[in-house]
């Protein structure tokens, strides 16, 4: 009797502890999630407006630590990290995100090219590929 009353104790008590993890973690994905939200609408103004300054700017000024790249100049990045051409590509998105992962805003460049999609995310403020992620389409 005895034994019995101390599995179910025991039985109780782990239950008890996977519902509080499980709470946790699905608390924690949603904190995530709000924060990497929040701040991309805070950064988007932020970025935006330097882009229409780097537009107008001489090609061939070479960027420094303190100039901001353009959409255009983060796809010219990643492809030239593949060595493809623009014209190759299909279902072209480039965003401007906080992303948690890098503690930064980033633009998180993607496309398809010969089956694949690809995924970059590249710092605005230097032009370095923060990562990169390659999977069928």
């Amino acid at each position: 009797m005895k034994e019995n009353k101390t599995k179910n104790i025991i039985i109780i008590t782990l239950a008890i502890v996977i519902i509080l993890l499980l709470i946790a973690v699905i608390y924690l994905g949603l904190k995530n999630e709000f924060l990497e939200d929040k701040y991309e609408y805070l950064n988007e103004n932020k970025y935006n407006n330097s882009e229409v300054n780097n537009n107008n700017n001489n090609e061939n000024v070479e960027n420094n630590s303190n100039q901001k790249i353009s959409r255009d100049e983060a796809l010219d990045i990643a492809l030239k990290d593949l060595k493809i051409d623009k014209n190759n590509i299909i279902d072209l998105d480039i965003e401007l995100e906080y992303k948690v992962r890098y503690k930064k805003t980033t633009y998180e460049v993607s496309f398809d090219y010969n089956y694949f999609e690809y995924e970059y995310y590249i710092d605005p403020d230097s032009g370095k590929i923060l990562d990169s992620f390659k999977s069928l389409s």
